[in-house]
């Protein structure tokens, strides 16, 4: 009889465990929108979504001393393991994969990556999802409160809010810095990399 109550009281709280989303579980990731991404799996990347062609969500492991992600725009990357889960907030949550990489033109290599599974599957700044998947599992980013705080007229507290120039310098140089690496590389030409420049310096 005891343990037909423990079965009673347990048992729906296993079922509600095992749906709880995102969630790491069996080595298969589940992101909040239900998308799995497992060993075997191979996962097709997009763009690059900074202006220099860069992941924002996708970063290697500091093992491969390299920053140059954007060598990986329009590869597949097969999973080999996943591993370092870590999840308190859709912006802060991560997963480190690992895998071989077949770039555009067909060559393959060795990658190790630490990736922010909810973001990369997002459309952000209406630019298109850093990882390709299906519709159906997209998360979306809620912009009520954006949009809302646009409209309220600017006051001495949200000015305060506000980026400071001197960051926002720095960013664009750190961008600048990205174009020019990319038009060294040969991957963009010198048209190319002074009109994205002109555009940086614009904003």
């Amino acid at each position: 009889m005891k343990s037909i109550i423990f079965l009673a009281f347990f048992c729906p709280l296993l079922s509600v465990a095992q749906t709880t989303l995102p969630r790491f579980d069996n080595d298969t990731l589940y992101t909040s929108g239900g998308y799995p991404i497992y060993k075997g799996q191979t996962l097709q990347l997009a763009n690059g979504t900074s202006a220099a062609g860069y992941f924002r969500f996708i970063k290697f492991h500091t093992n491969m001393a390299r920053t140059d992600t954007y060598i990986l725009q329009n590869s597949s990357i097969e999973v080999d393991k996943l591993k370092a889960y870590k999840y308190s907030s859709p912006d802060n949550n991560s997963i480190r994969i690992s895998g071989t990489a077949t770039y555009k033109d067909g060559k393959k290599a060795d990658v190790d990556f630490i990736m922010n599974f909810e973001r990369v599957i997002e459309a952000i700044d209406g630019l298109a999802a850093e990882l390709t998947v299906p519709e159906e599992f997209r998360t979306k980013r809620q912009t009520v409160v954006a949009t809302a705080v646009k409209k309220q007229p600017a006051t001495s507290e949200t000015k305060k809010q506000a980026v400071p120039d001197e960051f926002k310098k720095l960013l664009v140089a750190d961008e600048i810095k990205k174009l020019f690496d990319l038009y060294k590389a040969g991957a963009l030409t010198l048209d190319e990399y002074e009109a994205r420049k002109k555009k940086l310096l614009e904003q």
